[in-house]
C-alpha cells in the first residue's frame, strides 16, 4: 500500500484523532486476526462447529443415532440389509 496522505495541514487535535481513531482500526484488525482458526496440517482453515457461537446445526453421529435414538421412537435393532 504505497498510498500517501498529506497530514501537513491537520491541527495537533485532529491528527490525535485520525493516530487514535487507526489504533483502533489496527486493535479491530488484530483481534480478529487472534479469533481465526491455526492453519490445518493439510493447509486449510476450518470452523470449529462446536463453538456456540458458529450457529451451525450438526448431524447426529451414527453412534449417536444408536445411543439416543430410542428415546426418540426409532427402534434399538434395526433390519439389516439383505434380511
Amino acid at each position: 500500500m504505497d498510498k500517501r496522505i498529506d497530514l501537513s495541514d491537520l491541527s495537533q487535535n485532529e491528527l490525535s484523532n485520525v493516530i487514535d481513531e487507526a489504533k483502533d482500526v489496527q486493535q479491530t484488525r488484530q483481534d480478529s486476526r487472534e479469533r481465526e482458526l491455526p492453519t490445518a496440517a493439510d493447509g486449510s482453515k476450518g470452523q470449529d462447529v462446536h463453538d456456540p457461537d458458529h450457529g451451525v446445526i450438526t448431524a447426529p453421529t451414527p453412534r449417536e443415532v444408536k445411543e439416543e435414538g430410542p428415546a426418540h421412537g426409532a427402534e434399538k435393532d434395526l433390519p439389516q440389509k439383505g434380511n
